[in-house]
């Protein structure tokens, strides 16, 4: 669900400000998987590759979204 939820952040207006700097393969990467999950399903996912995503690759990205949206005049 996590990887659904942060792919559908992409598409929305509010939070583009947030990913700007975000690299184009990590947008890539969460569409994919988000697209293997909606439409194939977990179970068609490497539970490895997923788990590494979600505990290694994810967290440093998540980590410069939450600092931008505080740095963000909105915040």
């Amino acid at each position: 669900m996590a990887i659904i939820r942060a792919a559908a952040l992409f598409e929305t207006d509010e939070f583009a400000p947030f990913v700007a700097d975000t690299p184009a393969e990590v947008v890539t990467a969460l569409r994919t998987m988000r697209n293997i999950a909606s439409h194939a399903g977990y179970r068609a996912m490497n539970d490895d590759l997923f788990w590494v995503t979600l505990t290694v690759e994810l967290p440093p990205h998540i980590a410069s979204w939450r600092r931008a949206a505080e740095d963000s005049p909105s915040h």
